[in-house]
């Protein structure tokens, strides 16, 4: 018996082989496929190919656009930060500038320094330098990304570095740059505080007093000063009343003698109290009044506003008798040790009064007045709003 591969083989003998005219149909038959792959193939590759030229035109249009709008970006953002930053360093570099540029896989940030050349910002510039870099930054960046859309802002402790006339100065950004803006701020520095307070830069505060795990912060409202010191008196308990009004007129002389330019005798431990500040503030707002004054008649304007604040000047002054402390820096604190509540109820308000005309009266700026420039020559006593601006240059001959 035949197995099957004997059998199948058997078979194909018995087939007879193709003619010629099979062998051609076969193979043209063969021919069209491969002939109609190569033809669908060179289509798809050129397709392909159209495809990639376009992704390509594609591809680099966009990378042109998109550098273009970043170098935009760049230019809008380095114009305001180098404007904010030269604002608050106006003293010393008023000339300023900050470059932005796309470097490989970075953004290359660099920042002149007094003409020399621009360098990274850690490269030659003071801690308190790069804070307020780091803030100018911030609100330059904010500012482009939401425009009119900045209406809120959250600072933690940025100026921590920063030295006090050059905090003045953001207080001033803050204020004339950034109007509609509410501003949150918070801080450790309880002269930062203060400072910002006396700067009309807050409105109100807020202080925690300590936390816990069960109940979070404390929060203690603490309202203006003088308010305290009348919720003291009150309540007759006058020794509190006495200390509140000490530490805020000590506060208070810090930034007077620094508005001023007051001379006070330097001590190396940086430790003053009243009795070092109050005379030499007391002077030089003397001083500032009789060169407003000077400064009017000299060029032949009228100098009765001027005679009239320094009238009211005196009269303020002598009803808090700071001057006795000219004679001996101790006879305020002697004077104060145990007065009843009506009799320093009326120690309050003298220097309340006195206070207020050191101030702008305009209750939406209401800073103590500041004379500008901070070095150099005394050109002007003003407030930042200008509502007060009086003359000290005096015309020359």
């Amino acid at each position: 018996m035949l197995q099957p591969a004997d059998r199948l083989a058997a078979y194909i003998e018995t087939l007879s082989d193709p003619s010629k005219e099979e062998e051609a149909k076969e193979f043209l038959i063969v021919a069209q496929e491969k002939y109609d792959q190569c033809r669908g193939t060179q289509q798809t590759l050129n397709i392909a190919a159209q495809q990639a030229e376009t992704a390509s035109a594609v591809f680099s249009h966009y990378g042109t656009v998109s550098t273009a709008m970043l170098e935009c970006i760049y230019d809008k953002v380095q114009k305001d930060f180098t404007e904010y930053y030269s604002f608050i360093n106006r003293d010393d570099e008023a000339n300023f500038e900050g470059k932005l540029s796309a470097s490989l896989g970075k953004l290359a940030f660099d920042v002149d320094f007094y003409g020399r050349g621009r360098f990274p910002p850690g490269a030659y510039h003071s801690e308190g330098h790069q804070d307020g870099m780091g803030l100018c930054l911030y609100l330059a960046l904010v500012k482009h990304t939401l425009g009119d859309g900045f209406t809120l802002a959250v600072l933690d402790d940025v100026l921590m570095s920063v030295d006090a006339g050059h905090r003045r100065e953001v207080c001033a950004l803050l204020k004339q740059k950034f109007r509609n803006t509410q501003f949150v701020l918070t801080t450790h520095d309880g002269v930062w505080l203060k400072f910002m307070q006396s700067e009309k830069l807050v409105q109100s505060t807020l202080s925690f007093g300590g936390w816990t795990v069960d109940s979070g912060p404390q929060v203690w409202n603490e309202g203006h000063v003088w308010t305290q010191i009348q919720k003291h008196l009150a309540n007759d308990n006058v020794f509190l009343a006495v200390g509140t009004l000490r530490r805020y007129l000590e506060f208070t002389s810090t930034i007077l003698a620094d508005n001023l330019r007051a001379r006070i005798e330097y001590h190396g431990n940086g430790q003053y109290d009243l009795g070092d500040l109050w005379p030499g503030v007391l002077a030089a707002w003397k001083a500032r009044l009789k060169e407003a004054r000077d400064s009017a008649s000299s060029w032949g304007k009228n100098i009765q506003d001027a005679e009239a604040l320094q009238i009211e000047s005196k009269k303020r002054v002598a009803a808090t008798k700071s001057e006795e402390w000219m004679i001996n820096k101790a006879v305020h604190y002697n004077a104060w040790v145990d007065p009843q509540s009506k009799e320093f109820a009326a120690v309050v308000s003298s220097f309340q009064q006195l206070l207020q005309l050191m101030q702008c009266p305009n209750t939406d700026c209401g800073e103590f007045l500041c004379v500008s420039p901070i070095k150099g020559d005394k050109e002007v006593l003003r407030c930042s709003c200008s509502a007060v601006s009086l003359n000290l240059m005096p015309k020359k001959n």
